[in-house]
């Protein structure tokens, strides 16, 4: 079993995921988590790639990243 605290971040509350709960979940940074409602207070994880949403992300996210190295031509 791995255990998350809830945690107060800002105006907003969240669930920190260890290094074993994203590896479980098979997440990664940029993914989209989604809980189902199962019954009795039970959920499903579902997780989707969060580029899949938006076919242009990572294609900014990688201009973000190496901006200053592209920046000098």
């Amino acid at each position: 079993m791995i255990a998350l605290k809830v945690e107060k971040i800002g105006d907003r509350v969240g669930v920190i995921l260890t290094d074993d709960a994203l590896a479980a979940l098979h997440l990664s940074i940029g993914d989209t988590l989604q809980l189902e409602p199962s019954g009795e207070g039970a959920f499903n994880a579902v997780a989707r790639e969060g580029w899949a949403d938006d076919p242009h992300a990572r294609g900014r996210a990688f201009l973000r990243r190496y901006n200053k190295s592209f920046g000098s031509f």
